[in-house]
């Protein structure tokens, strides 16, 4: 995995980024077909399309009225045909549910849910709290022969609808609206007020004290967020207030990080119009460094890195060693957040840890640090309209290749860089309702870079 990595990285210095990305490009559309119908064809793809394929295994009935080889072509369409970017909600609900699983298995249980992932074709994955095993599990829309209210006993003809309508009272969806608002700005924020204090290794980069007090208030007083407490009721804006507040506290930021969101924020002929943002985030950070005596060698190299149109992030072999040490400790505190939300019993304090733990998932931060940096490579070259499924399958690529076949085969893998995908395309100003993606005739999906906005 290292010496892949390796071969890769060197070659990219060796020809730069815009040409490595070009060529790779190429050889992938070429007469090896090493891209095929939008999935990797190498020896790890079997293992990544795996969980793919799960979410599209019909119902019990389905599985009765069919062969085993008509069942294993509808898979293999679904792997070739399925989506990988999702739109992530938050909802929390108790259901009653039958349920079919991958096996052909039906079985009843009552869950408590906690995130949902849509995909643009119909089909909506939930991850919830399941009493019959104690843990957290996925539960796929397809397979759910019937669902009820638990209490209520009353049947649930539109899941979809009465999630939605649970997600709307959920403070955690408004705090994830702001703080996806500010997805660049934040990173960058927090490694610049770090300098000060000398804590330049990964272990330290975080904020603390009157520093993260004062980049909660600059991003809660924005107008994005001031619009968005306003939907809320006045008992629930205190808790957007204390999730924001956590989620910066507990955000580590990885030099990978500090790049990529450098990247898609930096002054160049494509980013005007990212002009006010840059110059607000200077601003906030000079003011927050107030009698602080590393201020102006702070804000010196902050702006060299934002308004330099010749700066650029050339990752050579010394970087990409410490990309992989830093990526392990990003793992390690994952493990530990992991077992502190299974520790617990108490409902809400499990799905507060639970939330928490999911933030900082390293395949959703590796995705989304990898989608903004390949963005970046093919806006400089020039490169504004893209196919979406090879783009997000070299993406998908790029974060399986610092994963074991394991992590590859978990249930979650795909749901997490597909959300990572989903957040690093709002980071960079792309917006479905602007038809930054979009579906041809002839039902092949694009990207068009040209449709990026300044929010």
């Amino acid at each position: 995995m290292g010496l892949r990595a390796s071969a890769r990285q060197l070659l990219k210095r060796v020809i730069g980024d815009s040409s490595y990305e070009t060529l790779r490009h190429a050889l992938r559309d070429g007469p090896d077909r090493g891209l095929k119908a939008g999935r990797p064809n190498s020896s790890a793809s079997t293992g990544r399309a795996t969980p793919s394929a799960e979410r599209f295994k019909a119902s019990n009935a389905d599985l009765s009225s069919h062969s085993g080889a008509q069942s294993a072509t509808t898979e293999d369409e679904a792997v070739r045909n399925s989506p990988i970017c999702c739109n992530k909600f938050l909802a929390t609900d108790t259901f009653q549910i039958n349920y079919v699983s991958k096996e052909g298995k039906s079985s009843s249980r009552m869950i408590r849910t906690e995130e949902i992932y849509e995909y643009d074709d119909g089909i909506f994955v939930l991850r919830a709290w399941c009493s019959l095993r104690k843990d957290y599990r996925t539960f796929v829309s397809s397979r759910i022969q019937s669902c009820w209210d638990a209490f209520s006993q009353e049947p649930i003809d539109d899941l979809l609808a009465r999630l939605k309508k649970s997600s709307s009272s959920d403070p955690g969806n408004v705090a994830n609206e702001v703080l996806a608002h500010c997805s660049l700005e934040i990173p960058i924020a927090i490694n610049s007020l770090m300098k000060s204090s000398a804590h330049k290794s990964y272990d330290k980069r975080f904020v603390q004290g009157a520093k993260k007090r004062a980049l909660v208030r600059w991003i809660l007083n924005k107008p994005r967020a001031l619009s968005l407490l306003q939907t809320l009721p006045l008992e629930q804006r205190g808790d957007v207030e204390e999730i924001v507040e956590r989620a910066i506290g507990d955000a580590k930021v990885t030099t990978g990080t500090y790049h990529s969101c450098v990247g898609a924020l930096q002054k160049t002929r494509y980013t005007s119009h990212l002009e006010f943002r840059r110059e607000e985030l200077i601003l906030f950070v000079a003011e927050a460094m107030v009698g602080d005596p590393t201020k102006d060698s702070v804000v010196s190299a902050l702006k060299q890195d934002l308004l330099d149109p010749s700066f650029r992030i050339k990752p050579g072999l010394d970087d990409l060693e410490e990309f992989h040490k830093e990526f392990k400790k990003l793992k390690k505190d994952s493990d530990r957040a992991k077992k502190k939300y299974k520790c617990k019993n108490k409902p809400k304090t499990v799905s507060s840890n639970y939330r928490r733990y999911e933030r900082g998932q390293p395949v959703r931060l590796l995705a989304i640090d990898e989608a903004l940096r390949q963005l970046k490579v093919c806006v400089e070259s020039e490169r504004f309209l893209l196919g979406k499924a090879e783009f997000e399958n070299r993406v998908m690529d790029a974060v399986a290749a610092e994963f074991t076949t394991k992590d590859l085969e978990s249930e979650m893998f795909l749901k997490r860089l597909g959300e990572g995908l989903s957040t690093a395309y709002c980071a960079f100003g792309l917006r479905k309702y602007n038809s930054s993606w979009f579906t041809d005739s002839y039902g092949k999906e694009w990207l068009d870079l040209k449709t990026r906005s300044s929010s």
